[in-house]
């Protein structure tokens, strides 16, 4: 007897479609491609169904779980440090393990806060951070050098400085926050201060 596979669950869909959010916002895929494996994803019911949507995409592979059985005990998701931090419909702070020197922030509808105002000195950290209809901030203390290479569909992109921190220069050894990532008709916001 065969063994039945199980039904993808919406956090599975949720999870597959940050994938492709990514995937537009590094431009490993088109607009019309991103559509139409979107389409793809949320019209899945199982793992098969799934995987060839994200297939030949990075962070891909394990974005599909094939599961047939569920033991309730690991349904409970664990996170790792360095772990994207992804809100659909909901406001998450966080103060992110940047050892890995990557942060990756997804708003869909949705809040991402990323408090980086602790950064060691020489410090250099990366933040992929997409937005689709949501908002991602990024708070960064006074002089922490700023790089955006990100970009802008029907969004926008913007550094807020507090008056304390107006004038505050980079000094050679402060941290540097590299910027990428993709905004549609969303806001990528940074707090200087």
């Amino acid at each position: 007897m065969s063994e039945v596979e199980l039904r993808i669950s919406d956090d599975d869909r949720d999870r597959a479609a940050a994938v492709l959010h990514t995937a537009v916002g590094e431009g490993r895929l088109t607009w019309v491609e991103h559509d139409e494996r979107l389409a793809a994803v949320y019209s899945a019911r199982t793992a098969s169904q799934l995987r060839p949507a994200l297939a030949d995409l990075p962070g891909g592979q394990g974005s599909a779980p094939a599961r047939t059985v569920t033991h309730p005990a690991a349904a409970s998701p664990v996170v790792s440090p360095g772990a994207p931090v992804r809100v659909t419909l909901g406001k998450v702070s966080r103060r992110p393990d940047v050892s890995g020197g990557r942060v990756e922030a997804e708003a869909v509808l949705g809040a991402v806060v990323l408090d980086l105002r602790d950064l060691a000195a020489h410090a250099v950290v990366d933040v992929v951070a997409n937005s689709l209809l949501g908002k991602v901030e990024v708070h960064v203390s006074p002089g922490t050098r700023l790089v955006d290479a990100g970009t802008a569909a029907l969004g926008k992109r913007s550094v807020v400085e507090r008056r304390s921190a107006r004038g505050v220069l980079p000094r050679p050894d402060s941290p540097t926050v590299r910027l990428s990532g993709h905004s549609v008709l969303g806001h990528v916001r940074v707090h200087v201060g």
